[in-house]
Formats: C-alpha cells, sequence, structure tokens
C-alpha cells in the first residue's frame, strides 16, 4: 500500500497531487487541520494535512475484492459526474464535489475497519476508540496514522501500536483550544438540570478563595429550584462569602454593584430544560449588556448525542468554555475530545466526585492524555 501525506492550505488543493502521484484509484484516510511554520512557536499558519493511499495490490483484483469494489464503484460515480462549464460555479460544485468524495472515502475506511480488515495489533486500537466513544472523525483520523507506522515498521507489537496513539492524541492536543479557565471576572454557568452547575461552582468558588488567595462573590438566578437557592447560600455561608439571589436583568445590575469589591463573581443560573427556547431566552436577557464569561456544564453520563444538542442550543448565549462533572461515574471519555475537536471549544476542568472543594481537576494537556490512554494497553 502507498501512502502519501500531504499539506495544503484547501483540500481542492491536493487532489490533483493525489491524483498525480497515487492515480485516480487513490482513497483519502483522513484530513485534519494543523499549524506550520513560525518562529520559536509563535506565527504558525493554520493548513489541512490530507493522508491519501492506494492499495495497488487490492485495486488489481478488480471484481474479486470487496474493497476493490468498493474503490472501482466510488471512481465511477465521479466519473459520471459532470463537470461544470461556468468558471464561478466550476468552483463551487468543484468544492462540493470534493467534501462529497470526502465523504465516502471515509466511509470505505470505516467499512474496512468494520469488517476487521485491519492488522492483527491495530484491532485492539480500533475496539478501544470505539468503546471510548470517539467520533468516527478522530477514529479514522488516529487509525489512519497508525496503518502509516504499522506499513513502515514490520514486527511492531500491540504497546508500540498503544504508544503510537498516545503520541497521536498529543499531536491532535496541540491543535486544540487553548486549555485553562478564564480570567474573567464575572463568570456564568449554564447547562442543563442535573449536571451538577451549584457543586461546580461551590468548588471553584473554594479554589478562587483558598489557592488563588481571591476574593469571590456568588449570585444565583436559579429561583426555579428553592433547594438550588438554599444550597448555594449554604456554600457561601461555609466559605463566608457575600451571596446575591437575582430573578431580572435589573436585579442582577444591582447585585454586581454590590459586588464590585470581589475579584471573582460566579453566577448559577437554573437547570431547566435547555430544548425550551423560552430558557434560552430569558437568560440572553438577564445577561444582555454585561462582561461575562459563559461556562457550559456538561455531565460525562450523557450520552454526546445530548451533548451536541446541549451545546447546540446553549451557543448563542456565546459559550466560552465547557466542564466536564461526574467523570467517577463512567468509564467513557472520548466525549471530552470529540466536544473539544468538533466545536473548538477548551474543556478547563473536570469534576470526579461530591466533595467540596475537593474532586475536582483543572485539566492540562498532560492530564488528558493520562486520561485518554487510562488503562488502554490492558484494555
Amino acid at each position: 500500500m502507498k501512502i502519501k501525506r500531504y499539506v495544503v492550505s484547501h483540500l481542492r488543493e491536493a487532489m490533483p497531487l493525489i491524483r498525480q502521484d497515487l492515480g485516480a484509484d487513490a482513497v483519502i484516510l483522513n484530513t485534519k487541520k494543523v499549524k506550520v511554520g513560525g518562529y520559536l512557536g509563535l506565527f504558525k499558519k493554520q493548513k489541512l494535512e490530507v493522508i491519501a493511499a492506494l492499495d495497488e495490490e487490492k485495486v488489481a483484483k478488480e471484481g474479486t475484492n470487496e474493497f476493490a469494489a468498493l474503490l472501482q464503484s466510488e471512481k465511477k460515480r465521479r466519473e459520471e459526474v459532470p463537470e461544470p462549464k461556468e468558471e464561478v460555479k466550476q468552483q463551487v460544485a468543484g468544492e462540493d464535489h470534493l467534501l462529497s468524495e470526502l465523504k465516502s472515502m471515509k466511509e470505505i475506511m470505516m467499512q474496512m475497519m468494520e469488517n476487521e480488515r485491519l492488522p492483527k495489533h491495530l484491532k485492539p486500537i480500533h475496539m478501544y476508540l470505539e468503546a471510548q466513544e470517539f467520533s468516527n472523525t478522530i477514529s479514522s483520523g488516529v487509525m489512519a496514522e497508525l496503518l502509516i507506522k504499522a506499513k513502515s515498521s514490520p514486527g511492531y507489537t500491540k504497546e508500540d501500536a498503544f504508544e503510537w496513539m498516545q503520541q497521536e492524541f498529543a499531536k491532535r492536543m496541540k491543535n486544540y483550544p487553548n486549555i485553562g479557565i478564564t480570567n474573567s471576572k464575572m463568570r456564568c454557568f449554564v447547562g442543563p438540570t442535573g449536571v451538577g452547575k451549584t457543586t461546580t461552582i461551590a468548588k471553584l468558588a473554594g479554589d478562587i478563595l483558598l489557592n488563588e488567595r481571591k476574593s469571590v462573590g456568588l449570585i444565583t438566578s436559579d429561583t426555579y429550584r428553592i433547594a438550588a437557592v438554599e444550597q448555594l447560600r449554604t456554600y457561601a455561608e461555609i466559605l463566608n462569602i457575600p451571596f446575591e439571589v437575582v430573578q431580572s436583568p435589573s436585579d442582577l445590575e444591582q447585585s454586581l454593584s454590590r459586588l464590585s469589591a470581589c475579584d471573582v463573581i460566579l453566577m448559577d443560573t437554573a437547570g431547566r430544560n435547555y430544548q425550551q427556547y423560552s430558557y434560552i431566552t430569558q437568560l440572553e436577557q438577564m445577561l444582555s449588556g454585561q462582561e461575562i464569561s459563559i461556562h457550559l456544564v456538561l455531565s460525562l453520563t450523557h450520552r454526546y448525542s445530548d451533548m451536541k444538542s446541549i451545546t447546540d442550543n446553549f451557543q448563542s448565549l456565546g459559550v466560552t468554555e465547557v466542564m466536564m462533572t461526574k467523570l467517577d461515574e463512567t468509564t467513557v471519555r472520548g466525549p471530552i475530545f470529540n466536544l473539544m475537536e468538533e466545536y473548538e471549544l477548551p474543556v478547563s476542568v473536570v469534576t470526579t466526585g461530591q466533595n467540596v472543594p475537593d474532586d475536582m481537576v483543572k485539566t492540562t494537556p498532560e492530564f488528558l492524555l493520562n486520561l485518554v490512554m487510562g488503562d488502554s494497553v490492558n484494555g
């Protein structure tokens, strides 16, 4: 199998190079954004890395091999697409065609993995990525890189393969958003009911007060649940910090004025049904005109499809970062990375239990890398 890597500005730049080097039967295994160039780590430019492959042996066995049949079917489909005549239409249609082509090529690669055509020592990694619920985008990208290394490293072991996986995730993390809790004074926490917003806020308040040695004020607009107000009030009394309850934008203005001497102000919001448009609208009205950072709190016990719906619905508020709760209640880690890659939002905090102010980790690339590896080699 011939495998080549191209670093280009756009996918359309890679296509003629791939056809020239590998021919019309080549397939695109993966694409991802990378940063190149620069000086002393600064001024790097974002490019697109494209990995393409040609399996000459399989293509030669046309009609007798399922993979070759898939390739030939895709080739025939591409040849049947008429070329646009006008220059402007040609560019637009060409880009749409490339996206469609890329999607079908990735589907072919996924079929390879589903039909267990992977080398022996790469199958455990594919099973591990599936078990951890990594997205197809991440799984196919990691597996493409490992196929390249496996091809050039005869005699490699399963341990070698998992070490390659760790190296690949380390590279991917360099392109993720900067990790770290924002330094903004006013921080608002949003999210659906039951994810642990109030407890997470209490943990952060304790950390800021005891470890960062800064003054903290608490605000809640969660008057929907009386228990939530009392819970945060109790934390405020334990920490001996000011606490305010607001019900309207004017209430918020007055509370912020009274808490103006605080270094940091943390605001809790109602954990209601995020699918109700009126709830999001009320939040937008409450926060309108404020200099504030929005922290979305999600539970790792939710399915990733639910996390996506939640994130999509809260995006209108201008979410700046994500905090993940209940790591101790699940063994699945993939959604953390799916979210960072798909939405380009940093995951700044992961909570690991109910103890306040403990059971909270401020994430670092090293922590996340250890998290994704876990007991993978033994899995």
